[in-house]
Formats: structure tokens, sequence, C-alpha cells
């Protein structure tokens, strides 16, 4: 497992993620954060929320494999299972002067808990369908 230091998780972050369970497929454990293995699988979640900067509460997993970084798939199913399919979230590539890099095989997701903050990036294709 990972030793990546990691923010804590405040109160409404950990019934958050205790409300929803230990989803089917997953383990959880703490070490010291909520985490998740999925069974049968080198998948690992690491489940937390804070309050930032901009006043608002976030919800962040962070998702690693041992030897390579998790798939397109791995992603969303992540994303579905510990934030929810009606929630949207980001991955943040930061400036390079901001880049950390504490364990080479993982990705980070960030959903805003208060509310959707993005804007509709969606567009209409020119078959008349919307892309995003």
């Amino acid at each position: 497992m990972s030793t990546a230091v990691h923010l804590y998780a405040e109160d409404w972050a950990d019934r958050f993620f205790r409300d929803i369970g230990v989803p089917l497929a997953w383990r959880r454990y703490e070490d010291p954060f909520l985490c998740f293995r999925k069974i049968g699988d080198n998948l690992a979640v690491i489940a937390s929320g804070a309050t930032e900067k901009d006043g608002r509460r976030w919800l962040h997993v962070s998702l690693s494999r041992p030897s390579r970084l998790p798939s397109w798939e791995d992603l969303r199913e992540v994303k579905d299972t510990f934030i929810g399919k009606d929630r949207k979230a980001v991955q943040v590539l930061p400036p390079e002067a901001e880049y950390v890099n504490r364990h080479p095989h993982v990705l980070h997701l960030w959903s805003c808990f208060d509310g959707d903050v993005l804007p509709d990036f969606r567009r209409e294709g020119p078959d008349g369908r919307p892309t995003i």
C-alpha cells in the first residue's frame, strides 16, 4: 500500500464516505486514512475531504496501482463509486512549479461538496448532439 501523506477527512467528509458503506467488490480499512482496496485487484483508493482555501468543502479520492497508472475505466469506476454518478469531479493538472509527485502511479479526483462550481462545457457537435 502507498505510504503517501494524505489530507485528513473532516467530520462531514468522514460521514459522507462512511454513509456509502463498503461498495460491492471493495474492502475497507483504515491505515490511518479511510482506504479501500478492490477485491481480486490491485486498485487502491484513499478517500478524504477538507474545507479548502476557497471556503468550500471538497471531496478527494486518490486511486493507485502498484506498477502502473490506473486506467480511464478505473478512474470512472472510482468516481462513480466513491463520489457519485450524479456529481462532477475534476482532475487537476497544476503548473509545473506546483507539481508534487509522491507516488508514481496515483491519480486524484476532487468534487465540490457544496455544489457544482464548474461551468457547463458542453457544446453542440456538428451532428447536433452535445459534446464535451
